[in-house]
């Protein structure tokens, strides 16, 4: 039996196809780990904010 070459680009040849990237989103919401550190993230990051905000909009004290 004699084997028949083909070239590289016909349509013969399986082609592979490459796998789509993930997006970020999805990637996070499958991840327990880094949902756990963006939660972690998101809470320190307004907690404090606001903390530092109402701390440096207070009024200052009169003091009797």
């Amino acid at each position: 039996m004699a084997q028949t070459s083909q070239p590289p680009d016909s349509p013969a040849t399986p082609v592979r196809e490459r796998a789509p990237e993930i997006p970020l989103g999805q990637r996070l919401f499958e991840s327990p780990f880094l949902l756990l550190l963006a939660g972690l993230f998101v809470m320190f990051l307004f907690y404090t904010g606001w903390g530092m905000f109402e701390i440096l909009t207070l009024p200052a004290g009169k003091l009797p």
